[in-house]
């Protein structure tokens, strides 16, 4: 009776990922990842690596402005924000970030979307012991967006900014 219990589920589980898998395989109908007019939205999580790691949350939207050179690279701009937490001892530092975004996207394979970019931002830090500061800063990250669906993907960046190392998701509209 226990084998026929477990020989049920194993059946269901089979037929589940099996009905996922074509799913997945059936949703991609995009011909390029990015493009002029499209937007993207997205939330990630990173940290900075320093012998103080910080670990940042950041949202962002982009909106595919032009062409370049080929229908597969595309010029994207937009903004993003950000909230930084870090402990110094007694000190708690918190960072709270804006700025512009610009990309240059170029799709190597199907689904993929790569790219480079800059970030002019503006930075406001907070502390509970010393005296707030602001400051302008400009930061590059380069990084891979995989689409599981026309409107899903994953992302991970590398950059030069609070978040040397980050991934999210991200919904394109």
């Amino acid at each position: 009776m226990k084998a026929v219990y477990q020989m049920k589920k194993v059946t269901i589980l089979l037929l589940f990922a099996t009905l996922n898998s074509f799913a997945l395989s059936a949703q991609y109908t995009d011909l390029y990842t990015f493009e002029k007019g499209k937007s993207i939205i997205g939330a990630n999580v990173g940290v900075k690596l320093s012998k103080n790691h910080r670990t940042a949350i950041t949202t962002f939207y982009e909106y595919g402005l032009t062409n370049l050179f080929a229908d597969e690279c595309m010029l994207g701009g937009g903004f993003f924000g950000g909230f930084y937490k870090n402990s110094l001892g007694n000190e708690v530092e918190r960072i709270y970030i804006t700025g512009l975004r610009l990309n240059i996207h170029y799709q190597f394979v199907d689904r993929l979307d790569t790219y480079v970019g800059i970030d002019p931002n503006f930075n406001f830090n907070t502390y509970k012991l010393k005296e707030n500061e602001a400051k302008f800063a400009c930061y590059f990250h380069i990084g891979g967006r995989y689409y599981l669906f026309n409107w899903l993907g994953v992302f991970a960046e590398i950059s030069t900014g609070h978040n040397n190392i980050s991934g999210g998701i991200s919904v394109k509209f």
